[in-house]
Order: C-alpha cells, then sequence, then structure tokens
C-alpha cells in the first residue's frame, strides 16, 4: 500500500496543472489514486463523457451556499441537514443534476495531451480513463464560470477532497469567497496507506470543520496548518448516555465496504460458533457497497436476520441492542454516541484509528470475554458518563459551532 500511495504522489505531481486558475492535479486526485489502486477500471460507457457536462446553476440568492455529491445516502444528508438546520442558506445537489451534451474539442485536446505527453506510470487503458474524465471536469468548469455570485460569502461543500466538490470550492475560492468543508467520518493518521488517506492528503478547502479535537491533532501530525482545522462539534443531536437493561443478548452486525468482504465472513464465521454457545440474536447491516444477495444467503442459513433498512440512528433508536459488532468503520463511534456499546473485530488489516474502551476482539474466547465483561459495563452510569468524556475529544460530542463557523448574519 505504501509503494501504490508512493506510485500516485509521483503521477500527481507530474500531472501540475491549471487551468482557468483551477488545479487539475488536485481536483484529479480521487481519480489517479482510484486508477493506482486499481479500484476503477475502464469501462465502455466512459467514453460517453467525452461529449458530456453537468450544467450546475448557483442558487445566488442566500449568502451561505452547501453542496454534496452524489453519494444518495440518507445518513449524509442526515448530517449535512444538521449542520444546516439553524443557518439561512442554499443547496447545491449534484445528484440532482444530470449530463447533459456538450462536445469541446479544446478540451479533448487539452486533456488527452496532458495525460499522454506527460511520463506518467499508468497503463494505455488507465491513461485513456483519466483523459476522458478530465475532459469531463474540463467541459464542467467552462458551464460553471457562467454563473455569477455576488451575494454568497461562505461556500460550505460536504467533501472537497472528491471531483465534484472540489471544483465547487476552486471556483468560490477564485471568486475571493471563504470556502470550507465538512467531515463525515472519523479522520486520522493510518499506518497503512488505504485509499481513505485522500481525505487529508488533498484537502483542498480553506476550511475543514472537524468534529473533535482529535482530528485535529491527526492533521496536525500530518503538516496541516492548525488555521485550516475547526473544531465544530459532532453534526447530529445526541442525547444523555444512560444504563441500559439487557433482557436477551441482541448484536447489530455493522458490516465494513466490499474491500473487507472477507473479513467480514471471518466475523460471520465467529458468530456462527457464538451462536453454539450462547441464546443470541443477529442482525446484519450492510454497507452500501456489499453484494446484499450474498449476505443475505448467509443470514438466511445461519438463523440471522437482516436489519430493516434504516439509518444507524434510526436502528438504534427502534431496537434494544445489547451490542454492535463493528470492523473497519466510523460506524463503531456511531453505536456508542447512541447508547449501544460496539465490540470492534480487529485482525491484521484493521486499522489504527482510536479505541473509546479496550473493546475488541479477534477470537471467539476475546468476544465472548468482552460480552461478558460488557454486559456488566452496560448498566453502571459511570461507565456510560466515562464514554460521554471520551467522546468528546474524539467526535466532539456535545459540541456544535457551525453556525458560529458559517453564520454572516
Amino acid at each position: 500500500m505504501k509503494k501504490l500511495f508512493k506510485r500516485y504522489k509521483i503521477i500527481k505531481s507530474k500531472l501540475v496543472y491549471n487551468y482557468k486558475e483551477y488545479p487539475m492535479h488536485n481536483i484529479l486526485s480521487l481519480e489517479i489514486i482510484s486508477l493506482v489502486y486499481a479500484k476503477k477500471k475502464l469501462n465502455v460507457k466512459d467514453f460517453a463523457y467525452l461529449v458530456l457536462t453537468r450544467k450546475i446553476n448557483i442558487d445566488n440568492s442566500k449568502k451561505i451556499l452547501f453542496s454534496i455529491g452524489g453519494y444518495k445516502r440518507d445518513d449524509y444528508y442526515e448530517l449535512l441537514n444538521y449542520v444546516r438546520k439553524d443557518i439561512d442558506s442554499s443547496l447545491v445537489d449534484l445528484s440532482k443534476i444530470k449530463s447533459s451534451f456538450k462536445i469541446s474539442l479544446k478540451n479533448i485536446g487539452i486533456s488527452f495531451k496532458h495525460i499522454f505527453f506527460n511520463d506518467i506510470d499508468l497503463s494505455f487503458k488507465n491513461k485513456l480513463s483519466l483523459a476522458i474524465t478530465m475532459t469531463y471536469i474540463l467541459n464542467i468548469i467552462d458551464d460553471l464560470e457562467n454563473n455569477r455570485v455576488d451575494n454568497i460569502q461562505k461556500f460550505c461543500s460536504f467533501c472537497s477532497n472528491l471531483n465534484y466538490e472540489g471544483i465547487l470550492d476552486y471556483y468560490f475560492q477564485k471568486n475571493s469567497i471563504q470556502t470550507y468543508t465538512l467531515q463525515h467520518g472519523l479522520w486520522f493518521i493510518y499506518d497503512s496507506y488505504p485509499i481513505d488517506l485522500v481525505a487529508y492528503e488533498n484537502l483542498i478547502s480553506q476550511n475543514l470543520l472537524c468534529w473533535g479535537d482529535y482530528t485535529k491533532q491527526e492533521f496536525k501530525k500530518f503538516g496541516v496548518s492548525q488555521e485550516k482545522i475547526k473544531v465544530a462539534g459532532y453534526p447530529r443531536n445526541i442525547h444523555p448516555l444512560v444504563v441500559k437493561k439487557v433482557k436477551k443478548l441482541k448484536i447489530l452486525v455493522l458490516f465494513a465496504r466490499v474491500q473487507y468482504h472477507k473479513n467480514n465472513l471471518d466475523i460471520v464465521e465467529i458468530l456462527k460458533k457464538l451462536k453454539l454457545t450462547l441464546n443470541i440474536e443477529v442482525e446484519f447491516k450492510l454497507h452500501p457497497s456489499l453484494d446484499k444477495k450474498i449476505y443475505e444467503d448467509i443470514a438466511y442459513n445461519n438463523n440471522f436476520t437482516m436489519a430493516d433498512n434504516k439509518t444507524i440512528k434510526e436502528l438504534m433508536k427502534d431496537s434494544n441492542y445489547t451490542f454492535s459488532i463493528v470492523y473497519n468503520s466510523t460506524a463503531y463511534y456511531d453505536s456508542y454516541l447512541y447508547n449501544c456499546i460496539s465490540l470492534q473485530y480487529k485482525d491484521i488489516d484493521a486499522d489504527n484509528s482510536i479505541d473509546i474502551w479496550n473493546d475488541s476482539f479477534k477470537t471467539l474466547k476475546e468476544l465472548q470475554e468482552k460480552i461478558e465483561f460488557f454486559t456488566i459495563k452496560n448498566t453502571e452510569q459511570n461507565f456510560w458518563d466515562e464514554t460521554e468524556e471520551k467522546l468528546k475529544y474524539i467526535l466532539g460530542y456535545g459540541t456544535n459551532n457551525y453556525k458560529g463557523f458559517l453564520d454572516v448574519t
């Protein structure tokens, strides 16, 4: 992974190019690293982007503008709505803006010359993929430049690290408008070099509104200016954490993304053995990238169930889970926030994010020990009070500074 990241950095350094004051090498960062890490392959349908654009019309009626990419995830909208709830603002939702026809031989020429005439360590197909994406982005920039923003004073993207919101961020910087971006997962400095590190390697926005002091300190270690990092708090409604009465052992398994499918299956094997020793209910909640049919079959064959199609918050509110089990996901912290102890599966591929408690396991025996220990802790208010203090440092539990940073009234 370290070699892959080094290769990505070298390629990016060779592709430095400013188009109308838009640094293309930064806007293309996710595209480059996805190709290097083999997370993307050229598809025949991709060629259509050579003659497409996305016409972004900016609502200039408010002084504050937000944006969100085409994620179409309820939990992301939940986060964004929390940040916006006390702020008079408008929104650019890129998921609602469809591509339209546009052909620019100039942009095709610029892109292909820039990608193919540079000595970069990518295959022909990957270069072609990158040139196509660059053409599409240049088309978007050309159309974006037709907007006026004389009334907007601040711009806040959901995630400026990614290409389309990165375009918007640079557009507002170019127009001397202060830009901000949000944190939507726990960011920390990885021991390994996963694709996720783009979060701090390619911080496009002028300001990051992070959750807690933990992330601020992690970015400081990476060398990001502390003036750029502002602790805004955890962007969801929270409630005091209280003791729980456990009647029956009920576990919600929050599976990691498809990259960790094999690790997810290792967790299933442990749970199958656990079910032979304890009277437990087990529900599966999938990451959006996972193959639903595969996990439905596993659940059916082992007398497990699939959780309802709800956010983690909704599930925790509606169901009395004793524990969650998590692997390489910020859902670990979400679980604690919603008054549910989370047990982490940790193997050789596990990340090095900060623990709330000594709650990790690798074997069946360790899981049994954690369940026994934390079943007791569930009933102790001192335990939950201490958990709140830990969450305040890590996630900004109970803090909401978003209006203070973003409001202009």
